[in-house]
Protein backbone atom coordinates (compact mmCIF):
# COMPACT_ATOMS: atom_id res chain seq x y z
CA UNK A 1 0.00 0.00 0.00
CA UNK A 2 2.59 2.31 0.67
CA UNK A 3 4.65 2.04 -2.37
CA UNK A 4 1.66 2.34 -4.52
CA UNK A 5 2.21 5.74 -5.65
CA UNK A 6 5.88 5.59 -5.62
CA UNK A 7 9.09 4.15 -7.54
CA UNK A 8 10.48 4.00 -4.07
CA UNK A 9 11.20 1.01 -1.59
CA UNK A 10 10.38 1.58 2.20
CA UNK A 11 11.35 -1.18 4.84
CA UNK A 12 11.42 -1.49 8.67
CA UNK A 13 14.16 -3.26 10.44
CA UNK A 14 14.23 -3.73 14.01
CA UNK A 15 17.26 -4.93 15.83
CA UNK A 16 16.68 -6.08 19.60
CA UNK A 17 20.64 -5.72 20.47
CA UNK A 18 23.91 -5.63 19.35
CA UNK A 19 26.20 -8.48 19.49
CA UNK A 20 29.79 -8.93 20.50
CA UNK A 21 31.14 -7.53 17.40
CA UNK A 22 28.98 -4.50 16.50
CA UNK A 23 29.52 -3.07 20.20
CA UNK A 24 32.17 -0.58 18.86
CA UNK A 25 29.97 0.82 16.25
CA UNK A 26 27.93 3.91 15.93
CA UNK A 27 24.29 2.92 15.31
CA UNK A 28 24.82 4.71 11.95
CA UNK A 29 27.02 2.07 10.68
CA UNK A 30 24.67 -0.37 12.46
CA UNK A 31 21.88 0.86 10.14
CA UNK A 32 23.97 1.32 7.14
CA UNK A 33 25.02 -2.56 8.02
CA UNK A 34 20.94 -3.32 7.97
CA UNK A 35 20.84 -1.17 4.78
CA UNK A 36 23.20 -2.80 2.27
CA UNK A 37 22.50 -6.42 4.22
CA UNK A 38 18.72 -5.55 3.01
CA UNK A 39 19.75 -4.92 -0.18
CA UNK A 40 18.24 -1.50 -0.04
CA UNK A 41 21.37 0.00 -2.53
CA UNK A 42 20.13 -2.33 -5.44
CA UNK A 43 16.87 -0.67 -6.49
CA UNK A 44 17.01 0.65 -10.05
CA UNK A 45 17.05 4.03 -8.74
CA UNK A 46 18.65 4.12 -5.73
CA UNK A 47 15.46 5.06 -4.12
CA UNK A 48 15.65 2.95 -0.79
CA UNK A 49 14.66 4.27 2.66
CA UNK A 50 15.47 1.99 5.42
CA UNK A 51 14.01 2.92 9.26
CA UNK A 52 16.27 1.09 11.74
CA UNK A 53 14.60 1.13 14.95
CA UNK A 54 17.73 -0.53 17.77
CA UNK A 55 15.16 -1.30 20.84
CA UNK A 56 17.41 -2.00 23.21
CA UNK A 57 19.06 1.75 22.98
CA UNK A 58 15.55 3.21 22.09
CA UNK A 59 17.44 4.57 19.43
CA UNK A 60 16.78 4.79 15.37
CA UNK A 61 18.07 6.13 12.14
CA UNK A 62 16.40 6.95 9.01
CA UNK A 63 18.56 5.91 5.89
CA UNK A 64 18.08 7.01 2.78
CA UNK A 65 19.52 6.10 -0.69
CA UNK A 66 21.65 8.64 -3.03
CA UNK A 67 18.73 8.85 -5.60
CA UNK A 68 16.71 10.06 -2.36
CA UNK A 69 19.46 13.23 -1.68
CA UNK A 70 19.25 14.05 -5.10
CA UNK A 71 15.70 15.27 -4.85
CA UNK A 72 15.01 15.20 -1.01
CA UNK A 73 17.31 17.20 1.44
CA UNK A 74 18.44 15.88 4.75
CA UNK A 75 16.01 18.27 6.37
CA UNK A 76 12.74 17.20 4.96
CA UNK A 77 13.83 13.48 6.50
CA UNK A 78 15.30 15.28 9.78
CA UNK A 79 11.59 16.51 10.19
CA UNK A 80 10.27 12.94 9.61
CA UNK A 81 12.30 12.09 11.81
CA UNK A 82 11.69 14.74 14.51
CA UNK A 83 7.97 13.80 14.25
CA UNK A 84 9.10 10.08 15.01
CA UNK A 85 10.79 11.33 18.57
CA UNK A 86 7.51 13.10 19.42
CA UNK A 87 5.71 9.47 19.02
CA UNK A 88 8.21 7.59 20.87
CA UNK A 89 8.36 10.39 23.62
CA UNK A 90 4.81 9.16 24.52
CA UNK A 91 5.17 5.74 23.70
CA UNK A 92 3.03 5.15 21.12
CA UNK A 93 5.31 3.30 18.46
CA UNK A 94 3.62 1.67 16.51
CA UNK A 95 1.76 4.94 15.62
CA UNK A 96 5.02 6.62 14.95
CA UNK A 97 5.94 4.08 12.65
CA UNK A 98 2.99 4.11 11.14
CA UNK A 99 3.39 7.82 10.73
CA UNK A 100 6.97 8.08 9.60
CA UNK A 101 6.27 5.37 6.59
CA UNK A 102 3.35 6.79 5.31
CA UNK A 103 4.91 10.74 5.56
CA UNK A 104 7.86 8.79 3.86
CA UNK A 105 5.57 7.29 1.07
CA UNK A 106 3.99 10.84 0.40
CA UNK A 107 7.99 12.37 0.12
CA UNK A 108 8.62 9.83 -2.29
CA UNK A 109 5.55 10.10 -4.18
CA UNK A 110 6.01 13.80 -4.83
CA UNK A 111 9.76 12.80 -5.99
CA UNK A 112 9.35 9.74 -7.43
CA UNK A 113 6.02 8.82 -8.61
CA UNK A 114 5.42 5.27 -9.43
CA UNK A 115 6.32 4.39 -13.04
CA UNK A 116 4.13 2.34 -15.35
CA UNK A 117 7.06 -0.18 -15.56
CA UNK A 118 7.60 -0.24 -12.03
CA UNK A 119 8.19 -3.62 -9.91
CA UNK A 120 8.19 -4.10 -6.31
CA UNK A 121 12.23 -4.76 -6.00
CA UNK A 122 12.37 -5.42 -2.48
CA UNK A 123 10.83 -7.37 0.57
CA UNK A 124 7.80 -5.33 2.50
CA UNK A 125 8.28 -7.47 5.02
CA UNK A 126 9.59 -5.98 8.98
CA UNK A 127 13.27 -7.53 9.09
CA UNK A 128 13.95 -8.54 12.68
CA UNK A 129 16.97 -9.49 14.26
Amino acid sequence: MLEEKTSGETRVAVDFHRNWFEKRKTLRQLALNEFYRLKMHKTRDNTGVLLYIQIDERAFELIADKGIYSKIGQEELDTIACELISYFKTGNFKNGIVHVLQRTGELLALHFPRRSDDANELSNDISFR
